[in-house]
């Protein structure tokens, strides 16, 4: 009787796992995320951010008396401020950025970026390092135009302190 009693429910049981199984394959597996595409106004800011950075590099100020608003800003890594036309500066020998990201507000854009610095004041200090910086552009008459800069040195963490073992 108990034999029987097995068969029976092995007997119900068998199709549905197989009803089962074959609903499973017939569900959509999820796909990969998408990579992250750039629109136009993205990789036109990011391009001319790039070309901005390498005219730092030759100490030319014509592209930035171009795209730089006449009230345009810049907090620098002190916390200075500088304005337009201020050309007081450090050599920059090279930058090098990572992680640039364009946000698009209509017609406001901030751009974000990591940039490895390489560069020192005439007579001063060395400011080498990493910075974390961003730009603010607006759109006047189809073009893009800086409006304020501000660049943050970014800081080593310091590990914390090790733990003294109580005697």
């Amino acid at each position: 009787m108990r034999y029987m009693l097995v068969l029976v429910v092995l007997a119900l049981a068998i199709p549905s796992l197989i009803i089962s199984a074959q609903t499973d394959q017939t569900k959509p597996t999820p796909s990969p995320a998408p990579a992250r595409q750039t629109s136009p106004v993205e990789q036109e800011l990011t391009k001319l951010d790039r070309e901005m950075l390498d005219a730092t590099v030759r100490n030319d100020q014509t592209l930035m008396q171009r795209v730089a608003l006449e009230r345009y800003v810049f907090i620098n890594p002190v916390g200075g401020v500088q304005e337009r036309g201020d050309t007081q500066g450090p050599k920059i020998e090279s930058i090098q950025t990572q992680d640039v990201q364009v946000r698009v507000h209509g017609d406001t854009a901030i751009l974000i970026g990591h940039a490895n610095v390489k560069g020192r004041f005439p007579d001063g200090p060395d400011i080498s390092g990493p910075y974390r910086y961003m730009r603010v552009f607006v759109k006047q008459q189809g073009q893009w135009r800086l409006a304020a800069v501000q660049i943050t040195p970014i800081q080593a963490s310091t590990p914390a302190p090790a733990a003294t073992p109580n005697p």
